[in-house]
């Protein structure tokens, strides 16, 4: 870093210090001090070969208000040339070109500078590089520092030769640098540096830059960044730029990169560092050519700052987006966007970043949305080792047509037309996140889905995984795919963030509220944990909810949290419609829920049937309040509830509920092949008000029911209460347990206990009085003991057993 200060500061003295002149090194035609301040650079001061017209500078430099044109026959294709007097280039005047279409390369390894008055007028391309060399495509080679190694052909040039691991830097301060509509501006040399003294400023809505002090630009063209820092070479061909070298370092601050066009034009930005502060690249396609492609490809890391779009590829006619592909071991963007939407007729893009580690940060965000006509984007992020989501961005930020306030860090693919959204893939060791990933609908179209494959997830602080339908289309699927563990833990306690969700908590889910179904849920993992956190599928429009499927081997919910399908406006404003709610089924070897609020249940508020409740385990925990329920609150009759188990325990007001309020009650089964355990827990269906039947319960196959203070009932109001069927090997119940099929007003429903009954008493004698002498055990050695350990049996209670030994 501090020699990069020092060259910097080195090129500011050498232009303040140096007389402006450019003088011709005689190599290739006579050696002249040419005249300013607007200096003529004709054909017979360098040599023509074909299409290539070739000049040797010893030195080139322009002050403000000064001009360089070259001129030479219409059939130049390519004017070529070369400073090697070993100063670096200041430019702050203007070059300039008479031959039509000809393209311009400068090359000066020892330094280029432009300064805030340089200008561009070629009809070509234009190439700026500290390279020691040009290559030609037929072997030909065009040489800064020794002569006699060029061999001047008639071929196009193919590659930049760094011949040092130090190449000279290129740095712009305060410049606006443009080439003509579909042509090419490159800066390939050592370290990039382009900086404005001024923020970029743009319209009220984003759409526009009203002003910009440091600038690269070319309608629907070509935007060529390379930084080297070994030898090597860069290879530029038509579709690519390939570095074969170490990359350098590449900054802009306050610089805009804009391409675009009709059809925006592409860039493509290689070396080994690049940082971008409050810097935007702009590729907005403008009509109906389609947009190409952005290719971002750096060795060691992205560092992306600032309160704009530093990246906004966008259409805003009926040209599709190109795509926005970002290689790098580290990724980090920190308040800044990156945007491949559509806001008309045209699809968005695609977003594919390859990565070690990625940090979105303090409102980062990564859209692919259509807002027009046009369909959604993809996005796909592979960053093997870990991606994290996290801060709020306080303020407020306009970006293509949207304003936004007080928002986390989100990735975001929606679709507001008949068109489908994009899928959202992510794949890592470790994602982290307190922000959002979400994908939406609210046309016709389809959301896209959400792709999780990861070791490792945690859902954080209130943020939250969602797709949403709010008109016809339906919502997309959740799949999660975990070879260790997905936590969803945690509140927001900002109450910053601006957003029509009335939960603080960590979630993760699919909504419907309209016409369109709920995706589903899917998780695949070792451990799922949820802490003070939630999992839902929803619908509170006429769509039906959506699945939840869970495989694990272990389940957690803890702490207020929450697995649920339900059929209610978890947003506000929404209205309730009658769309069925989802199903819910578990898998797993271990499930505990635990904890006041703690629950996995399935909901009707409308006049559809809620959603079953399906659990396979070998062993099912619910303790401490923890809750596995069904319920309906209005006609819609409550879902079923069954669980499938080794063993089933239900202790401290743990309880599995089917609950409805003006509809029949669900039912509740539970098959288990060792032991069915109530204690101090409870079991009910029940009918709050109206002729609804009670759900029934059974309990299958139990080698022991258990019930210590436990409670099994079915009840009813005004229609006939549930049945209850147990049956087991053993049926041992404490004398404040209670089995009860009751009705208010109905009929009572049956208890049918199909157990052989057990009398503990039965099992319990009285022993004969005094003691056994030892002589008379004759297999037993007698031995005298110290505190020996005693056996008593106390005949004068009523309990004769410890029931809380039967666990």
């Amino acid at each position: 870093m501090k020699s990069h200060l020092l060259l910097t500061l080195f090129l500011l003295i050498i232009s303040l210090s140096i007389n402006a002149e450019i003088t011709t090194d005689g190599s290739l035609g006579s050696r002249a001090n040419l005249p300013g301040p607007d200096y003529q650079i004709g054909p017979d001061l360098g040599r023509q070969m074909g299409g290539n017209l070739f000049h040797s500078f010893q030195d080139f430099n322009l002050q403000s208000f000064e001009s360089a044109t070259f001129s030479g026959p219409n059939n130049v294709s390519n004017v070529i040339s070369r400073v090697t007097g070993g100063n670096p280039s200041s430019i702050d005047g203007l070059i300039r070109s008479t031959m039509p279409n000809a393209d311009m390369y400068f090359l000066n390894p020892y330094g280029i500078m432009f300064g805030p008055n340089a200008q561009l007028d070629i009809q070509g391309s234009f190439h700026a590089s500290t390279a020691d060399y040009l290559g030609l495509k037929d072997g030909g080679r065009f040489d800064a520092h020794n002569h006699r190694s060029s061999l001047l052909t008639v071929a196009p040039v193919e590659s930049f030769g760094f011949l040092t691991d130090t190449p000279a830097s290129i740095t712009t301060q305060n410049s606006i640098l443009s080439v003509s509509k579909g042509n090419t501006l490159s800066l390939i040399g050592g370290d990039l540096r382009l900086t404005g003294d001024s923020p970029i400023q743009f319209d009220e809505m984003g759409f526009e830059v009203v002003s910009a002090h440091s600038e690269l630009s070319t309608a629907s063209g070509r935007i060529n960044l390379a930084s080297v820092a070994s030898k090597g070479k860069v290879i530029l061909s038509q579709s690519e730029l390939d570095l074969q070298t170490e990359g350098g370092e590449i900054v802009a601050n306050n610089t805009l990169f804009d391409i675009s066009g009709n059809g925006s034009g592409s860039i493509f930005i290689h070396g080994g560092r690049l940082l971008m502060h409050d810097s935007s690249i702009w590729a907005h396609t403008l009509a109906e050519q389609d947009g190409k492609d952005m290719d971002i490809n750096i060795q060691e890391s992205i560092h992306i700052t600032g309160n704009l779009a530093a990246i906004s590829n966008i259409t805003l006619g009926s040209g599709d987006v190109g795509h926005i592909d970002m290689t790098t071991p580290h990724l980090e963007i920190i308040g800044s966007i990156i945007d491949a939407g559509s806001k008309d007729a045209g699809n968005a893009g695609t977003i594919n970043i390859k990565a070690t580690d990625v940090l979105l940060q303090k409102g980062a965000m990564m859209t692919v949305g259509a807002r027009g006509s046009g369909a959604g984007g993809s996005l796909d992020i592979q960053a093997s080792n870990s991606l994290s989501l996290l801060g709020l961005h306080r303020g407020t930020l306009v970006n293509a047509g949207r304003k936004m306030t007080n928002f986390p860090s989100f990735i975001t693919a929606s679709t507001y037309s008949s068109q489908p959204a994009g899928n959202i893939t992510i794949t890592t060791r470790s994602l982290n996140t307190d922000g959002i990933i979400t994908a939406n609908t609210h046309g016709e179209g389809k959301a896209g889905n959400l792709i999780f494959n990861v070791d490792n997830m945690n859902l954080t602080g209130g943020g939250f995984i969602t797709s949403v339908s709010g008109a016809k289309g339906a919502s997309g699927n959740i799949c999660i795919t975990a070879t260790d563990t997905v936590s969803i833990n945690g509140r927001n306690q900002s109450e910053v963030f601006e957003y029509p969700i009335n939960t603080s908590q960590s979630f993760i889910g699919t909504y419907s509220f309209g016409e369109g179904n709920a995706g589903n849920v899917i998780i695949s993992a070792s451990t799922f944990i949820v802490d003070d956190g939630r999992l839902s599928t929803a619908t509170g429009g006429d769509g039906a909810g959506g699945n939840i499927v869970i495989n694990v081997k272990n389940l957690q919910v803890n702490n207020s949290g929450t697995i649920d399908s339900n059929t209610t406006a978890f947003f506000e404003n929404w209205r309730v419609g009658n769309g069925k709610g989802g199903n819910i089924k578990i898998t797993a070897n271990d499930i505990t829920v635990s904890g006041t609020g703690s629950r996995i249940s399935s909901d009707t508020f409308n006049v559809s049937s809620g959603g079953n409740v399906n659990i396979e385990a070998n062993k099912l925990t619910i303790t401490d309040s923890g809750t596995i329920s069904a319920k309906s609150q209005d006609t819609g009759n409550a879902g079923k509830i069954i669980v499938q188990a080794h063993t089933v325990k239900l202790a401290n007001q743990g309880n599995i509920s089917a609950q409805a309020e003006n509809a029949a009650g669900g039912n509740i089964t539970v098959i288990t092949p060792n032991q069915f355990y109530l204690q101090n827990g409870q079991m009910t269906t029940s009918v709050g008000t109206g002729k609804g039947k009670g759900g029934n319960i059974t309990i299958e196959n139990p080698t022991f029911v258990v019930l210590n203070q436990g409670k099994i009932r079915a009840q009813a109001d005004a229609g006939q209460g549930g049945n209850i069927r147990i049956k087991s090997e053993q049926f041992i119940a404490s004398p404040d347990s209670l089995v009860s099929a009751s009705s208010r007003l109905g009929l009572d429903g049956e208890v049918n206990i199909d157990s052989p009954t057990v009398d503990m008493n039965a099992f319990m004698v009285i022993l004969p009085g005094g003691y056994v002498e030892n002589a008379k055990l004759k297999r037993c050695t007698h031995k005298e003991i110290e505190n020996p350990s005693t056996f008593k049996v106390d005949l004068t209670r009523k309990r004769t057993v410890p029931f809380g030994m039967l666990k």
